[in-house]
């Protein structure tokens, strides 16, 4: 909303300001030469202004739309390689369990045999 009333309030002051200057001006470029008001130059001045404005906001959010969009896939699958790694780590772990107790269980029997 701020940004809204900040918006009009430029725009009020550069209509402002066109409208006190409005006298016949000569434009040159390259090789054209145009005879028009002065309050079209300011207002297409403060439109182009707009324009490059507008452009380069959506440049820097589509940037930032494909950066976002890139980690997200990025962190999801690290996620399931996490998911998979603590999926092992219990296998693993359950494993080394069984092999404790098949260790335990064989060692009174190789105590009994021995005496």
């Amino acid at each position: 909303m701020p940004y809204l009333f900040f918006t009009l309030f430029i725009s009020v002051i550069v209509a402002v300001f066109a409208v006190q200057n409005a006298v016949s001006v000569s434009l040159n470029f390259a090789v054209w030469t145009m005879q028009t008001n002065l309050v079209i130059v300011i207002l297409g001045s403060a439109l182009l202004g707009a324009l490059a404005t507008l452009f380069f906001t959506l440049m820097m959010k589509a940037k930032h739309y494909l950066q976002d969009k890139k980690t997200r896939e990025e962190m999801a699958a690290l996620q399931k390689d996490n998911a998979k790694l603590r999926e092992e780590v219990a296998m693993l772990m359950h494993t080394q369990k069984l092999h404790k107790e098949a260790a335990a269980k064989a060692e009174p029997a190789v105590t009994a045999a021995d005496e």
